[in-house]
């Protein structure tokens, strides 16, 4: 079902579709190459095309964890920056426009709000007959335009001694599929924020870290 989006404003899942190719481009673009095209999707804006991925998925199994995780750690962000105040959460109704208050996204109530796009005013129905009033929910476009138009800091090379947290940091991360999903999510741990980790770096820990029994290399993988 279409929701009415009024002049000027974004409905969430737009919102989460945009934050996450402006936040994670390298690896949504990587994941825009893996899935697979369906007619009459040529000529879709860019953020057209996320939405679709997030709301329709035709996601490779070896790519859901990653789809998953990326999914929700965009999600989590918008909610905090709601929660700080610097975006906010809109719905409409017959006396016109309200704010959803800051505190509410720190609650239990929020939780799949933003993924879902409807706002509870009186909180969800405990049993499946029960009817309640719920709204569309919607972020303001300028505000959003706003934060993700913001550059990152420049960050500065890994210094060699925390080679051995990136190694540690790599076999954690050893269910994910695919040395390229490692590899991003290795970008976003918040203990490398400030370092820019690069193909390099990478290289270097993946030596140390051998890949799970039954991966196999590419290389593997084209002798067959």
């Amino acid at each position: 079902m279409t929701v009415f989006c009024p002049d000027g404003y974004i409905t969430t899942v737009k919102a989460i579709a945009a934050a996450a190719r402006r936040w994670f481009a390298d690896w949504f673009t990587a994941l825009e190459k893996a899935t697979t095209l369906q007619p009459g999707t040529e000529l879709e804006s860019p953020i057209e095309k996320a939405v679709r991925i997030f709301s329709q998925p035709p996601i490779p199994d070896d790519w859901r964890q990653a789809f998953e995780e990326i999914k929700t750690k965009t999600g989590d962000r918008l909610r905090n920056l709601l929660h700080e105040g610097q975006l906010h959460g809109y719905y409409f109704d017959k006396d016109g426009r309200h704010t959803i208050s800051r505190e509410f996204w720190a609650t239990a109530e929020a939780d799949g709000v933003l993924e879902s796009g409807v706002y509870w005013p009186f909180g969800r129905p405990s049993r499946l007959y029960e009817e309640r009033t719920n709204y569309a929910l919607f972020l303001l476009q300028s505000e959003l335009d706003t934060l993700l138009s913001v550059e990152p800091a420049k960050k500065g090379p890994l210094p060699r001694s925390r080679i051995s947290d990136l190694v540690a940091a790599l076999r954690e991360l050893g269910g994910l599929p695919t040395r390229q999903a490692q590899y991003e999510a290795l970008r976003e741990l918040p203990q490398f924020q400030q370092f820019k980790i690069t193909r390099v770096d990478f290289r270097e820990a993946a030596r140390h870290v051998p890949r799970g029994r039954g991966r196999k290399s590419r290389q593997e993988t084209r002798q067959e």
